[in-house]
């Protein structure tokens, strides 16, 4: 019987995260065990983890997704026990057969996502950090998440570049498997989300996947079409622009890490940090 490693990432979100484990706990397919990844939660998520009996990291520091997950997958690599890995953020809520029926639809060379559907009832359909199984074999030949992406395209990279495009792996979608990822999408951004998205964006299309002309004429309209959404539908336009500009540098410049704390001040201002290189 295949044991499984499910890994759990959290930031701030202790009601969601309670939830998401509760979900989990209630899988018809029993032989797993979980890791819950600690991003620096100051909201009681530590003191409420230190009274669960499964396995748990706390980070000194909010490292984002890319860290979180980094960590994550870090952990179970060094063990030597597991057959798969069920990988999600702390807001995705599976159904009780989720897990049973993605490795009921098993096939070799293969990583499978559920079907993936939002709260306010949009489907998903593109593999993320949204309950996708992977097998151990190709998470060692995969490697580890870039944790220096800190925010945005981590999971691009991770899955769909170097899983898909590097290994050739088949990417299946389980449409039996379900998860609710509860979470709606703002139509504004804040600035720092400009930043990583652009800065993330032009590091992954310049020095990550092979550059072709076609790419070059994605990359170009990609970044239009941010600096666009900007000018058109946002407020606070010049503070946005100013962060999507320096985003723009420092993808350009491969200056990488968390170079913008999202969380400085409450959420109500945003922190720039110098990093080398």
């Amino acid at each position: 019987m295949d044991k499984i490693g499910v890994a759990v990432v959290t930031f701030n979100r202790l009601k969601y995260l309670q939830i998401c484990l509760q979900k989990i706990s209630n899988q018809t397919y029993k032989n797993f065990d979980v890791l819950v990844v600690n991003n620096n939660s100051d909201d009681g998520t530590k003191e409420f983890l230190l009274t669960q009996d499964l396995a748990q990291i706390h980070l000194d520091d909010n490292t984002g997704p890319a860290g979180g997950f980094h960590e994550a997958i870090k952990y179970f690599l060094e063990k030597q026990d597991y057959d798969y890995l069920w990988l999600m953020d702390d807001d995705v809520f599976p159904a009780a057969d989720c897990l049973e029926h993605l490795l009921g639809a098993r096939e070799e060379h293969s990583i499978f996502y559920p079907y993936i559907r939002t709260k306010d009832l949009k489907s998903i359909t593109y593999p993320g950090w949204s309950g996708f199984l992977l097998p151990i074999g190709i998470t060692r030949q995969a490697g580890l998440p870039i944790k220096e992406l800190f925010y945005w395209s981590e999971d691009t990279e991770y899955i769909q570049h170097r899983i898909r495009d590097q290994l050739g792996c088949k990417i299946k979608f389980v449409p039996k498997a379900k998860v609710v990822h509860f979470t709606t999408k703002s139509r504004k951004k804040r600035a720092w989300g400009y930043y990583y998205e652009v800065r993330n964006m032009l590091y992954m299309r310049l020095y990550v996947k092979e550059r072709t002309a076609l790419r070059a004429f994605k990359l170009v309209r990609s970044w239009v079409k941010l600096l666009g959404a900007i000018i058109l539908r946002e407020d606070n336009k010049l503070e946005k622009i100013k962060w999507f500009l320096r985003g723009t540098v420092h993808g350009i410049t491969k200056k990488l890490g968390k170079t913008i704390d999202p969380h400085a001040g409450k959420g109500k201002n945003i922190a720039y940090h110098k990093v080398a290189g």
